[in-house]
């Protein structure tokens, strides 16, 4: 059991039905039964034990607290891919406006039992992503896939970017999300789909070259970059005035001012 009095950090998934309110009372009830069935196959073809889960149910969705021992890039990789394959066969066989389409957000983030629902900074952030408008835009743009999935800025350096258990960060583009108080950052995937370019995508970054290095300065004398000039006087100012001349040489560095020696 999970001790409302200590935090944790949890891998977290959440999904949720794509337009679930078009549905008439009896498709509802078909489309949560479906959902249901398909995560439990996915998680079982995946080797994950659906029972251990911390499971809040939320009609045409879910939010799940995974064990502390769970293989994160097993979920996002393997998971995910079961997951794709079992929408396609359900929905090979309905009807276009019954096909059974999801969105999933994947986070791990930090959270604790409160008495009516899991609390804490993990589970907001991750509905946040759920609600993301280019998730919602990226299945909606993609009128032949059944999933698309988001994962949080950290799940994706941590696991999709070392492109552990085959996940490939060419699929993945980076969006801004902003949902109520919440502003960051989430990857997308649709699979089986090639990359796409919906709202609220973030530019690539073209890393800034590095400073170049000033010249090397020599051991002794003057610096490198001065210069010096040789002037010939008597004192009085006049240049070759006769046997009392005095030879003076001045070293400039730069325009910081002039050393004489």
């Amino acid at each position: 059991m999970m001790d409302a009095d200590t935090p944790m950090r949890r891998l977290i998934v959440a999904v949720d039905v794509h337009r679930y309110s078009r549905r008439d009372p009896l498709a509802q009830v078909d489309a949560q039964k479906a959902l249901i069935e398909a995560l439990d196959h996915a998680a079982a073809k995946a080797g994950l034990d659906r029972t251990a889960w911390h499971r809040q149910s939320q009609g045409d969705g879910e939010l799940a607290i995974l064990p502390a021992d769970v293989d994160e890039a097993l979920v996002v990789a393997d998971f995910v891919e079961e997951l794709t394959k079992r929408l396609r066969r359900q929905n090979r066989q309905l009807r276009r406006e019954t096909r059974l389409r999801m969105r999933a957000a994947i986070h791990s983030g930090v959270l604790s039992m409160g008495a009516n629902g899991y609390a804490g900074p993990g589970p907001v952030e991750t509905c946040r992503l759920l609600d993301a408008a280019p998730l919602k835009d990226a299945l909606a743009a993609a009128d032949d896939a059944d999933l698309a999935v988001i994962v949080s800025d950290r799940l994706y350096r941590d696991i999709v970017e070392p492109g552990f258990r085959g996940l490939q960060p060419k699929q993945f583009w980076p969006v801004r999300v902003i949902v109520k108080e919440y502003d960051g950052t989430g990857y997308i995937t649709v699979p089986g789909q090639e990359p796409a370019r919906t709202s609220g995508e973030l530019p690539a970054v073209t890393p800034a070259p590095p400073p170049t290095p000033p010249p090397p300065q020599p051991a002794g004398g003057p610096p490198a970059a001065s210069t010096h000039i040789t002037v010939t006087s008597n004192g009085s100012g006049d240049a070759f005035a006769g046997d009392k001349n005095i030879t003076k040489t001045y070293y400039g560095v730069g325009d910081h001012g002039r050393r004489r020696r």
